[in-house]
């Protein structure tokens, strides 16, 4: 494969990410209104919008959480195979359906809607799971076994809080959502563990 393959793959990964995060935004969007916005009118119109605000930014983490490991990922494969791209597009298709899934978390946040957002972050978290597994296993990656399971741990750290929280959000779909701020401390300590598995 050519030395700058790899460097494509990236870009258009990144690209894909970008243009998700910025079509959550637009999902932000005052209701329309057959009078003229007051200040009083407009600033309960944007409070009324605090769910899309907090979805967004949830949504904004896991996604930066995601596009971090995808880079980090990609500094240790330097070879990829026709697998390989299969399964990078196939984790950017779950991407892509990133803004539904944070629409239907603002439009609703009960039972259904949350298991639907913690089931699609799971599934994008094992899909790229997969995908440095199958690096390890093809010898696309030239770096040393404990950076991969570093980037690994990393990698699964999503899978594991938002798959824990389904089963909650069956009794307290809020509890469940309240449940998904541990990924922040989790991967902390993912990454702790790393740098211990390599000194």
């Amino acid at each position: 494969m050519k030395s700058n393959d790899n460097d494509r793959l990236i870009t258009f990964s990144d690209g894909v990410i970008a243009i998700t995060i910025t079509l959550m935004a637009f999902e932000i969007r005052l209701p329309d209104s057959t009078v003229p916005w007051t200040d009083a009118t407009l600033w309960q119109a944007l409070l009324d919008l605090s769910p899309q605000y907090r979805a967004y930014l949830l949504s904004f983490l896991v996604i930066g959480v995601f596009w971090l490991g995808h880079r980090s990922k990609f500094t240790h494969i330097t070879r990829h195979s026709q697998a390989l791209v299969w399964l990078n597009m196939l984790f950017l298709c779950e991407i892509g359906f990133m803004p539904f899934a944070t629409d239907v978390l603002a439009q609703s946040g009960e039972r259904l809607a949350t298991i639907l957002y913690a089931g699609t972050v799971a599934t994008i978290s094992l899909t790229s799971g997969a995908m440095t597994f199958y690096a390890m296993r093809a010898g696309l990656a030239e770096t040393q076994h404990d950076a991969m399971m570093k980037a690994m741990l990393s990698i699964l750290t999503p899978a594991l809080v938002f798959c824990l929280s389904i089963p909650i959000a069956l009794f307290e779909p809020r509890l469940a959502q309240l449940s998904w701020l541990l990924l922040i401390p989790a991967n902390i300590l993912a990454g702790r563990f790393g740098r211990q598995r390599q000194s």
